[in-house]
């Protein structure tokens, strides 16, 4: 599988989310790095490491960049995303806490991050909704019209810091609705139209580490 230099992680971008967990809602967009060594493609295994008892699933939409970006604008930096995909931001939650709320352990793990193969070349945005089903049940459910941050902003903020290349994926953050993953489940993401139809699906197992 060809990786890209980078995944950036948006965080807290769905106000009931940051408040499902207790954090404060953010007023700036927050975003993390997300170790390329945790990409898995559709059908692999998500496998639970023995050091977390609290493994969440987090649906997310997630956009892959076309053209290199260093301190676009908001109006001008989805000109350059070259598709729209899905992914699960897979996160050991209770190392998350351990951790005092720092990213890189909980989310770094080989296999926790589910990345869809399927590219869509253009995607009205904030006219599709984002969930998560695990066993066939709906855990979560939201529109992309409640981002607390358009894609553009997002952009715009991350390449104030560093510079975007061809191929990194950038994902726009999880809704509320994240819940503890355990062996045995068939977790299940989906990118959704405003009819329900489903434009994107990604499915994985999920599995004890041995």
């Amino acid at each position: 599988m060809n990786r890209p230099s980078k995944i950036v992680c948006t965080g807290r971008s769905f106000r009931p989310h940051a408040i499902e967990l207790g954090n404060p809602v953010p007023t700036r967009p927050i975003y993390f790095l997300k170790a390329t060594t945790s990409i898995i493609g559709p059908g692999d295994p998500i496998l639970l490491p023995p050091e977390s008892a609290e493994v969440h699933h987090e649906a997310e939409v997630a956009m892959v960049v076309g053209k290199p970006m260093r301190h676009v604008s908001p109006h001008d930096a989805l000109s350059k995303i070259t598709a729209w995909t899905v992914l699960n931001d897979v996160t050991a939650r209770d190392l998350q806490r351990e951790d005092k709320g720092r990213f890189t352990r909980a989310k770094g793990f080989d296999t926790f991050c589910p990345l869809s193969d399927v590219r869509l070349p253009t995607l009205a945005w904030n006219e599709v909704r984002i969930q998560c089903h695990v066993d066939g049940e709906c855990r979560q459910d939201d529109a992309l019209a409640n981002l607390l941050f358009t894609p553009g902003e997002i952009l715009a903020e991350i390449t104030r810091c560093m510079t975007l290349l061809p191929g990194d994926i950038v994902s726009l953050g999880t809704p509320a609705g994240v819940s503890t993953l355990m062996a045995g489940n068939l977790v299940e993401v989906r990118l959704v139209s405003q009819t329900g139809a489903t434009l994107i699906s990604l499915s994985n197992p999920v599995q004890s580490k041995r």
